[in-house]
């Protein structure tokens, strides 16, 4: 092998191990870790808490049966003899409606409808703030991965320098040589330095999801350039598709509720008249209201076409996120093979051009300019690789999030 391949392999060795003893003298942050706090530290468990106690509350109303009401009536009050006084009548009377078709139960159930949604949705907003953490996660990897990229671009530029400048010195290559490889030394310092303040401002937009410090905070970047296969079949978020579900089951239960409302509640009332002559009767009667049969129609109507709205709105749910699984499953598998040809053939096959164009520079075959446009084809290849890379979490991420991919992790979380 020759010795500036192995010297290039070695630097790049080196790279790796400096950045994995940096990591080891940090605190890992894993991505499971970083969710359970953003959860942790979301109002969104507040927020449902509320929610929920409001619908309980109005379930407990939902369960109760109608006021009765006590009325009182004076009759025969005037200014006369004293017959009329004798036909004074002084009447209480206690009522109560009965209500009838069941509406009690099926104010109840909507009332678990409602408090099943609220708990549905709660679910899915933490499954999108687990969607949040997980995309600045990846931002973080993929700054540390152009880091590293950054670090070995300058131990080339600082081996290439001192290459050069003893060529200068020997007055085997001109002075613009010399001043070119210390300005491509340069910028390779600048963008490392560039690239180490992007990966800090991307782990502080990540532990900002928690109001958190990120000091010595690192992730782990080993998974960045290992890609999982898709697997076949890949199932729809049954959080999100509970969702629709859960409206649809509310919309029933309020179809129940307008039918239930078609038959009329009578009201029973019983009670005592005292008269002026000194007797006492009981009074007693029946008041039944007569429907409005238009009404009670309209408001079925209605219920019937928001529950064939919310399986309409199921329906459309499922064929989009079906296709949307699908396109996202595809840029998955595409760009792993896009970043796995690139790291297995276009960078091996330019370090070792590098290397050979480098061996034959030094023995005076090839000039400065050969070996720059070597080291810069380099430096596109690993970078393309870190850009593809960057698509390929990005597209993991919408798949994720699309499959329900950390709904058992946050089964429970407040």
């Amino acid at each position: 092998m020759p010795y500036f391949l192995r010297a290039a392999m070695c630097a790049t060795v080196l790279v790796s191990s400096a950045s994995a003893h940096a990591q080891t003298q940090s605190l890992p942050l894993t991505l499971d870790d970083a969710i359970a706090r953003a959860i942790a530290a979301s109002p969104v468990g507040e927020a449902f808490a509320a929610r929920a106690d409001a619908l309980i509350a109005r379930r407990a109303a939902a369960d109760t049966r109608p006021a009765a009401s006590i009325d009182v009536l004076a009759e025969n009050f005037g200014i006369g003899d004293s017959d009329l006084y004798r036909q004074f009548q002084i009447g209480a009377m206690y009522s109560q409606r009965i209500e009838r078709g069941g509406k009690r139960a099926a104010r109840v159930a909507l009332a678990d409808a409602e408090l099943e949604v609220a708990a549905a949705e709660a679910f899915v907003r933490r499954l999108d703030i687990a969607s949040t953490v997980q995309r600045l996660y990846v931002e973080v990897q993929a700054a540390e991965a152009t880091i590293d990229i950054a670090k070995a671009r300058v131990e080339i530029a600082e081996q290439l320098s001192r290459e050069v400048g003893r060529r200068v010195s020997d007055a085997r290559d001109p002075l613009f040589a010399g001043t070119r490889a210390r300005t491509q030394l340069a910028e390779a310092r600048v963008d490392l330095e560039l690239a180490e303040h992007a990966r800090d401002a991307a782990m502080k937009r990540l532990v900002a999801l928690w109001d958190g410090d990120a000091t010595g905070l690192s992730v782990s970047r080993e998974d960045f350039l290992r890609f999982a296969p898709v697997d076949a079949g890949v199932p729809q978020s049954a959080a999100d598709l509970a969702v629709y579900e859960a409206r649809q089951r509310r919309a029933s239960a309020d179809i129940t509720l307008q039918q239930a409302g078609a038959r009329t509640d009578p009201t029973v009332s019983a009670g005592p008249r005292y008269i002026g002559t000194g007797d006492v009767a009981l009074v007693a009667g029946v008041s039944l209201p007569l429907a409005n049969r238009a009404l009670n129609q309209a408001n079925i109507a209605r219920a019937e076409a928001e529950s064939r709205q919310a399986q309409a709105d199921l329906a459309v749910e499922r064929y989009q996120r079906r296709q949307a699984i699908m396109l996202a499953a595809e840029k998955v598998e595409e760009t792993a093979h896009e970043v796995e040809a690139v790291r297995d053939q276009v960078v091996p096959g330019a370090l070792k051009t590098l290397a050979e164009v480098r061996a034959g520079y030094n023995r005076g075959g090839f000039t400065f300019l050969d070996v720059s446009m070597a080291q810069v084809a380099l430096h596109e290849a690993r970078a393309r690789m870190v850009r593809v890379a960057i698509l390929h979490h990005q597209a993991r991420v919408e798949l994720d999030r699309l499959t329900g991919r950390f709904a058992p992790h946050l089964q429970g979380a407040e």
